[in-house]
């Protein structure tokens, strides 16, 4: 596991970081640190490796600097990541070493001497531990939900995840509704531990560019359930209008924190499909059922059942029945409701949905169709997310 170049330059050590040249450079992975700080430049001494950023004060080069064009040559045949360097020596790279960065897009950065070489290799690496950790963590999750486990597996996997678990528990995800790189979510993570927000016996992890929270106790009163998850949700700082929020229902014994997660990613996504930000696994009703077995064979082959008429109809006629099929269910099948969200005549409205049920041969099945169109619709909001 790696990170790179630009997130590093958001850790505190970087702050003061000037990046001079190979911009374009900065998506490369840094793996380790090194330093290269010689008196005398010798190529007999390189042992860097790919993915290493080196630091440097360009000791080697005082009073030649020709040598630093040679040094970053042979920085960008070893694959290295980048170079830092300490403004004693130099403050400014003589042009050629500039355009020689830039056309191989390898960043270099100046600093100050208030910052200390084994500060930088301190926290780069501390940040790339706790990169893989969140590695290790998501490919856990990933067992769990995906894998059919029995119950001792499911809670040793668990308590792999953090071994303070406690029995009683509840999982609640959440995605924000804007795009976050997976490098602000790690953030958030290490300032969750910084300052303590989740306890010994919980756990909150990076999770498909959300944030998975597994909150445990010896004990959780089911009339409380809920005050707990505010108090959480508030604790975390989570702004709920800016989030896709799920939460599982409440669980009495760890062997079930495969259904617990999968609950909480249901009722998230179920949010995304309703536009609703906040929804609890007992309350997305028919999604329950769909979610989980939204790739099944039979699902898709019912859904184009459904839907392949309606939408290859409106693409022959140029006809609007399908727009018109959504708007009706997310109306409850109410006539009126539909016309004045879709401003036409009720009288269309009753047309075009009469001419939905002819296309499904369903014109006697009155309950049957809003039942099975209900559905369908549900499953193309799922698909298309």
């Amino acid at each position: 596991m790696a990170i790179t170049v630009i997130e590093a330059t958001k850790l505190e050590t970087f702050k003061n970081f000037k990046l001079i040249s190979g911009i374009s450079g900065l998506n490369r992975e840094v793996e380790k640190v090194g330093i290269l700080d010689w008196e005398f430049f010798s190529k007999s001494e390189w042992v860097f490796n790919e993915g290493e950023f080196v630091l440097s004060s360009l000791l080697f080069a005082k009073d030649n600097p020709e040598f630093i064009l040679e040094a970053i040559k042979e920085l960008v045949k070893d694959g290295a990541s980048g170079l830092a360097f300490k403004n004693i020596y130099y403050n400014e790279l003589p042009m050629e070493v500039i355009d020689y960065s830039n056309e191989n897009s390898f960043p270099i950065f100046v600093f100050d001497n208030s910052v200390y070489f084994e500060d930088i290799i301190t926290e780069v690496m501390d940040r790339i531990r706790f990169s893989e950790n969140h590695e290790l963590l998501e490919s856990k999750i990933d067992i769990l939900i995906k894998k059919s486990l029995n119950k001792n597996t499911v809670e040793e996997i668990a308590l792999e995840i953090n071994s303070s678990f406690k029995e009683n528990f509840f999982v609640v995800y959440c995605r924000n509704k804007k795009f976050i790189h997976s490098d602000a979510l790690i953030s958030f993570m290490e300032s969750l531990k910084r300052k303590k927000k989740i306890g010994l016996h919980s756990t909150a992890l990076k999770y498909r560019n959300g944030i998975l929270i597994i909150f445990t106790e010896d004990r959780i009163e089911l009339k409380n359930f809920k005050n707990n998850v505010d108090y959480l949700i508030n604790t975390l700082s989570i702004q709920v209008p800016d989030y896709y929020i799920g939460v599982s229902n409440l669980h009495s014994t760890l062997v079930e924190l495969d259904q617990g997660i999968k609950e909480s990613l249901f009722a998230q996504k179920s949010g995304e499909v309703s536009a609703l930000s906040f929804n609890y696994f007992s309350d997305i009703g028919i999604f329950s059922i769909l979610m989980p077995f939204i790739d099944e064979t039979w699902i898709h082959s019912f859904y184009k059942r459904i839907i392949d008429p309606i939408k290859s109809y409106d693409e022959k006629y140029n006809t609007e029945l399908f727009p018109t099929a959504i708007k009706y269910i997310e109306n409850d099948g109410k006539i009126i409701e539909t016309s004045k969200a879709l401003f036409l005549h009720k009288n269309t409205i009753r047309y075009r949905i009469g001419k939905i049920k002819e296309l499904l041969n369903m014109e006697a099945c009155e309950g049957s169709f809003y039942e099975q169109l209900s559905i369908a619709v549900k499953l193309y909001k799922i698909y298309n997310l």
